[in-house]
């Protein structure tokens, strides 16, 4: 029996409870329709009455204007309204009229408050008659605004909702009826309705988690999920596991970006994470650090399979790419570390990270293994990076000056200017390892230019007959302005752009062939020579070859290099070289001349100028000079 009381009265307070929420709802609903249209009433109220000069303050209505009250009296069951001005006091009334301005006229406290606040006051009103017949009325103060939606007084509005009212309470009769079937599934449908709310709010939060998780472009692991899932990985790990990592980026992503876009860049940065996810198992974690940045954590890793999976990555990602009409033939450049038991996640990032800037920085398109002596090639990047900013702004930097000569008397023809810097210590510093750090920090820009104006207020003390030869950077294209640039130099040194070469690598035109091209026809236009330098270490010369129109073709010095221990083989290249060029148009300069036998060899094929040791080394500006005037004795430079 108890427990059926107890259903008995858990019913019986079901339906007392959902006819108290029933009214509450009703009353609400009431509340809110009456603030509708009172609100509703009252704009068109000062359209059509209040917005007349006078109207209002005279008492005296048009025809018009009374058709207007009638009307507005009808809309939405208003059976009264008043006007109240900005201090609460009484304007208009739709029973009295206008009432006698001169006297002194109360204030309506609640009116007052509205036109304060700006926020309507509504009060729901019931009355039964004794018939039992419920009549429901609204009081409702609402704020009148004017055009620009400042206040300009207070509309109190009594409004009929009774017929409503009714509506809402057979709705009431009707959930009264249907209660006792609402009862008899009550256990059923919420219990049914819980399990579903669960399952899409575990659905949404599932949803919610894999967007907090994962880099939305590319579906890779976002930086700080992949550094909290490495992390646990490298706390988690055994005494005799050890962990792999590679930090890896696309190389020239820039170029890429720059050269077909934004779209096109997502598009090959989404391409490139399904290569690094199709690769590692599922264990691995491949995450997207920032930009073209991605770190793969490998737990429980060897070498040999850190070596396989780079291998399959790169080999994937040298695959050509396409997207709408677009292709490039890209590449990464990978560091792998295999870190020891004992060293911590932070730390082995960092040793990859080494071993990915030795990557790039020794050709890209590699996978580089840390070794210590990582550690000490960055410390001495960092203490020569130093040392050229210190130089840099104390204009240390020299250039010196290596000769070029006509192989059929040997007379000097011209110099090529050579970027050279010692250390703090006096030792000197090689430019190939601090140009290429110029060229990183964006250094070369500014450093390209004071040595190029340098080498020509050089050339200006020697004979006009002696050209001046430079080499550029690609770094140097990439703002686009080198031909202004230049032309604003040559103008200010007056220095004749005839008496200029400038040389430029293969490297320079597969970074950014189109804009770089560009730049080398205004250069040409201007009268410069241009040379592509170190021809023959690269895949694609030939192809350039036939696409520019080069002044002058370069042999490297690794030709001769070569020829010291295979002379057939070297020679004939060699004289290939020599007879391609000359077959198109252009002078034959061989690099790396240092001795007799190597002119005899080279005297055969007819070439245009020699340059290396055994006609000089490169020297400072001073000794150029002497060597030209030891040469050409009581000669006058063109300065």
């Amino acid at each position: 029996m108890f427990p059926l009381a107890a259903l008995v009265g858990f019913v019986c307070a079901i339906v007392f409870g959902v006819h108290l929420l029933i009214d509450r709802a009703i009353n609400q609903a009431i509340k809110s329709h009456a603030d509708m249209d009172a609100m509703t009433w009252a704009r068109e109220l000062h359209a059509n009455l209040l917005a007349s000069d006078g109207a209002l303050s005279s008492g005296m209505l048009t025809e018009d204007q009374k058709a207007v009250i009638d009307a507005a009296i009808k809309y939405g069951n208003v059976y009264a309204f008043i006007v109240y001005d900005t201090k609460g006091r009484m304007v208009y009334s739709s029973d009295y009229g206008a009432p006698d301005l001169g006297t002194d006229r109360p204030v309506n406290e609640t009116a007052q408050e509205v036109v304060t606040s700006g926020a309507s006051n509504v009060q729901v009103l019931q009355r039964m008659s004794p018939a039992g017949d419920q009549s429901v009325f609204v009081d409702a103060f609402v704020p009148a605004k004017g055009q620009d939606g400042r206040v300009i007084g207070a509309v109190q509005v009594y409004l009929d909702k009774s017929e409503i009212a009714t509506f809402y309470h057979s709705f009431l009769d009707w959930i009264g009826l249907l209660l006792p079937v609402v009862c008899a599934v009550i256990y059923v449908v919420p219990s049914v309705a819980f399990v579903m709310k669960r399952e899409q709010a575990f659905s949404r939060g599932e949803d919610v988690r894999q967007l907090s998780r994962y880099d939305a472009l590319t579906g890779a692991l976002n930086r700080h999920t992949m550094s909290t899932e490495a992390k646990k990985r490298f706390a988690d790990r055994g005494q005799d596991t050890q962990i792999g990592v590679f930090f890896l980026d696309i190389d020239k992503f820039k170029t890429v970006n720059d050269t077909h876009g934004h779209e096109f860049g997502d598009a090959y940065l989404k391409h490139i994470a399904s290569i690094l996810i199709a690769s590692v198992r599922e264990t691995d974690l491949v995450g997207r650090m920032g930009g073209d940045e991605f770190v793969v954590c490998f737990p429980d890793a060897c070498l040999n399979l850190l070596e396989r999976v780079g291998q399959k990555m790169m080999h994937a990602a040298n695959q050509p790419f396409e997207y709408k009409g677009k292709t490039i033939q890209g590449s990464l450049s990978i560091g792998a570390h295999l870190a020891d038991p004992d060293e911590s996640g932070p730390e082995a990032l960092h040793a990859a990270d080494l071993a990915l800037y030795h990557a790039k920085s020794t050709g890209r398109n590699k996978m580089q293994v840390y070794f210590k002596a990582l550690d000490t090639a960055l410390l001495r990047r960092c203490e020569v990076e130093a040392r050229m900013r210190q130089a840099f702004d104390r204009n240390e930097f020299e250039v010196h000056f290596q000769p070029l000569s006509k192989p059929s008397d040997g007379s000097i023809i011209g110099f090529e200017a050579l970027l050279r810097l010692n250390g703090t210590d006096g030792a000197p510093i090689s430019p190939t390892e601090f140009i290429p750090i110029a060229e990183e920090t964006g250094m070369i820009q500014a450093l390209g230019m004071r040595t190029l104006r340098q080498a020509i207020e050089t050339a200006k003390t020697w004979p006009e007959d002696i050209f001046l030869s430079v080499n550029l950077s690609p770094a140097q294209f990439q703002k686009g302005d080198l031909v202004s640039e230049i032309e604003a130099l040559l103008n200010e040194l007056n220095f004749p752009a005839g008496r200029l070469e400038l040389e430029v690598t293969e490297n320079l035109l597969m970074a950014d062939e189109e804009r770089v091209s560009a730049q080398l026809v205004g250069l040409k236009r201007m009268g410069i020579s241009i040379a592509m330098d170190d021809f023959g270490t690269g895949y694609s010369s030939l192809g350039y070859l036939w696409k520019y129109d080069f002044d002058k073709l370069k042999i490297d010095r690794v030709f001769l290099e070569g020829f010291e221990f295979d002379n057939l083989r070297y020679r004939e290249i060699i004289e290939t070289i020599v007879t391609l060029g000359h077959k198109m148009g252009m002078q034959v300069t061989v690099e790396g001349v240092e001795n007799e036998a190597q002119t005899e060899m080279l005297d055969e094929f007819a070439c245009d100028q020699y340059q290396g040791f055994l006609i000089g080394k490169p020297m400072p500006a001073a000794q150029a000079l002497e060597t030209i005037n030891a040469e050409r004795p009581g000669e006058t430079s063109a300065a």
